[in-house]
Formats: C-alpha cells, structure tokens, sequence
C-alpha cells in the first residue's frame, strides 16, 4: 500500500512492495546455513501462490525458489485474500518459546497477514491437511469464513468488481491494471477478516494515513513499527520479522491444538481496506525461518 512514486523509488533500489531488501548474507551473520543435521532453516519450496488484485500486480510473479534458495526473495500478496504457502525441508519442532520467523523489513508500515501452520502427519510433503491459525490479537474482533470473490475488468479501462459472502458489493475504483492472472475471470478467495487498519488524522490540507495503535499488537506478518505509535509485541528488530509460537495455533473453533511440529506455513493478506492515496493493505513477506536452527 504505497504509493506509486515511493513504490518507484524502492523498487530502483531493491524490486521490493513493502519489505527492506532481501536479506543477504551478510545480514545473517549469525546465521548458520544449516544445522548438523542438513536440515535448511529457511522454507526450501512454494506450494500454492495467487496475488490478490493489487496495484503491484505487474510485479507480482510465483515466488521461483531452486537450488537450494531460502525463500529470501520478497513475496507480493496484493489485497485481501492473497496468499502464499511455504513448506520447510523438514518439520519444525515445538519448543518452549518462539519457534518460527516470518521476515518483512522495519521501514514500513504494517500491513498485517494472517498466519496458518499444518504439520505434515502423513509425510507425504504436500500441505493437504488441516490450516491451524495463529490467535493473534483481533482474533476476537475478526470474522470467521469470510469470502470474497473479485471479478476481472470487463472493458480495456474497467476496474476489478467484488461481492462478499455477507451480501456486499462493490467496485475497487483506479484498478484497471490490478488484474493479476487473465487465465481467470473470477477469483474467490476465503479466510479470516480483520478489522479495518488504518483511518486519516489528516485535515483539509492532506491525508495522513495511521494504524490505529491498538491494533495488531502481536500474531501477524509484517507488523513491524515505523508508522505506529508502537512497535508490534512480537516483532525482532534483530532479526526484522514478526516471530511466533507453534503453541499458539488454533483449530476452527477457535480452541487451542498441541502441535508437536509444523512443516508449511501460509501467510494471507488479513485487511480489506483501501487507505486513500496510499492504495490497498498489501502483505508483503521476505521469507520465513525456524528459530530452532536460527539460535
């Protein structure tokens, strides 16, 4: 959610929506590549990706991780509903304290994600079990099983259409070129909706765009500082990501489940919302890392 000019800027300097750049090598110095054990610290493969319609659309591309890259490359989501699923080389173990790392740099705003985890009980390596959500602070004030279907523009300047499962429609005005895949017409995407993240304290000279400093205190991705009041409870200036407990997983019903381990990860854009000249709430991640092997 920046605007095209500071997007420009950035992307001359890192191809990067809404995260610092990539983190190099010399970022991670502390970092051992791997473990005893060969296991990588960092996802090794991308199941499932689709951006959300976006104003970074034309950037927007399926995350391409081979020999052995370690998912540092930044990953575009767009609007609601956008998402990505990232697997581990292996299972990563639930210890006492935070288990797993989602990267996003500390120069912007938040833009917060939801975070899924699944084990891999069957160990077949694909993500076909169940979605297990971090409880983060909204919890409670988001809605469950929310849907929104987006429809592709029918004319050469006509903008992206939605409707909601809750009977509301609507237009996403300037959005012509926010069309990510034109294999599709429609696109339908369903998962949890949080509150609204940012209002204008501005006047009658501009917009001045804030997060609201209640909000997203802990439990999501890319929930960082600058711009707040104050810094999210989980976010690693260190380490520039937000970290978090397998332990704090819940089921549908919103009851606590004991994981012994996890192996995918899935991050989803969380907010509806268009913030003025700022455009649209658009998780941006740098990667995900098992803290387990990062210590």
């Amino acid at each position: 959610m920046k605007n095209s000019f500071i997007f420009c800027v950035i992307l001359l300097i890192s191809l990067l929506g809404g995260c610092d750049s990539a983190r190099t090598d010399e970022d991670l110095s502390l970092v051992e590549k791997e473990d005893e054990r060969g296991f990588y610290p960092y996802c090794t493969k991308v199941l499932d990706y689709y951006y959300a319609p976006g104003q970074h659309a034309y950037l927007a591309k399926f995350p391409d991780f081979v020999n052995g890259d370690s998912c540092t490359q930044s990953i575009l989501l767009g609007g609601w509903g956008g998402f990505v699923v990232l697997s581990f080389d292996h299972d990563v173990l639930n210890n006492d304290g935070k288990d797993v790392i989602i990267y996003c740099g500390s120069s912007v705003q938040p833009e917060p994600g939801i975070v899924y985890m699944m084990p891999d009980e069957n160990k077949n390596g694909l993500a076909d079990e169940t979605w297990y959500e971090i409880k983060g602070s909204e919890y409670d004030y988001s809605k469950k099983n929310y849907q929104l279907t987006y429809y592709a523009p029918k004319e050469a300047d006509g903008n992206v259409l939605w409707r909601d499962n809750e009977g509301y429609s609507g237009e996403l005005t300037n959005s012509t070129m926010w069309w990510w895949n034109n294999d599709d017409d429609s696109i339908t995407f369903r998962g949890t909706l949080l509150p609204e993240a940012y209002y204008n304290s501005g006047d009658a000279d501009g917009e001045y765009w804030k997060v609201k400093s209640d909000l997203f205190r802990y439990g999501y991705a890319e929930n960082g500082q600058r711009g707040r009041d104050a810094i999210a409870e989980d976010y690693s200036k260190e380490l520039r990501g937000n970290i978090f407990d397998i332990s704090d997983v819940v089921d549908e019903l919103g009851n606590p489940v004991e994981l012994k381990t996890i192996r995918f990860v899935k991050i989803q854009t969380g907010v509806f919302q268009r913030a003025g000249w700022l455009g649209e709430i658009s998780t941006e991640i740098n990667g995900i890392g098992d803290l387990n092997l990062l210590r």
